[in-house]
């Protein structure tokens, strides 16, 4: 009975994401209501061809990308599955979204899923870099208008000055650091990842799919990761970027 059981919270908690799900208006209407109509009469495999062109041509909405997750961890697609939920939680930022990636991980024995309270607040920050750097260039626009103004009165704009070298330091830091990174997901079992990039390089694991890397580079068709604290190689199409 507890098989049962887990299945039938599985598939409710995936309906109640489904159903929160904002949406976004670029999608479509047509495709998208097509495949929905399959979505709801249970072809689930036919409306994911449907959401798999939407997406090709880099449309979406949150919705369908839980659909698309639901279809895929019902196919057994764990590697799919949390491709989907890393591009949602990319899109919308929603918690729960962590939550059911952290229950197939740890389920699966997947790395690169350990969601502490820093790391989601890296992700924010990264999600919002360019409003971030604005918001600075407009403090210090604000603070130069400032010693302008108190030069202006033939005073000496200290403060002003010297906040603005600080926040003028901080946003120098902030444009040159904090590149947003780009995370991929193995797509394929039985993967093999290299010491190089190369075929002919040493193996340095055989990885299922579903584990998640952040990119560090690219070598012709070699996309370079970090594996136990060292570097490592993936052919790119094993490799699915988290890319909206």
């Amino acid at each position: 009975m507890q098989w049962p059981a887990l299945k039938i919270l599985t598939i409710l908690f995936w309906l109640f994401l489904i159903a929160s799900a904002p949406g976004y208006s670029q999608v479509s209407s047509y495709r998208l209501q097509q495949a929905d109509s399959l979505f709801n009469a249970r072809q689930f495999t036919q409306s994911l061809e449907h959401y798999r062109v939407i997406l090709d041509n880099k449309q979406y909405t949150s919705s369908m990308l839980l659909k698309m997750a639901f279809i895929e961890e019902g196919l057994h697609n764990t590697g799919e599955a949390l491709y989907y939920l890393n591009l949602y939680y990319l899109a919308t930022q929603d918690p729960s979204a962590l939550d059911k990636m952290d229950e197939l991980a740890t389920k699966n024995n997947l790395s690169g899923y350990q969601s502490t309270e820093g790391k989601m607040a890296l992700t924010f920050y990264r999600k919002h870099h360019l409003w971030i750097s604005l918001a600075i260039a407009g403090f210090i626009f604000f603070l130069f208008s400032v010693a302008v103004a108190v030069r202006r009165n033939n005073k000496k704009p200290v403060i002003a000055v010297s906040l603005l070298f600080v926040f003028a330091v901080v946003l120098g830091v902030h444009l040159y650091a904090m590149e947003p990174a780009t995370n991929g997901i193995v797509a394929r079992p039985n993967t093999y990842i290299m010491q190089g990039p190369s075929g002919g390089a040493p193996v340095a694991e055989i990885l299922q799919a579903g584990h998640r890397f952040e990119i560090k580079g690219q070598t012709d068709v070699w996309v370079k990761i970090e594996w136990k604290g060292k570097p490592a190689y993936i052919r790119e199409n094993l490799l699915l970027p988290v890319v909206l």
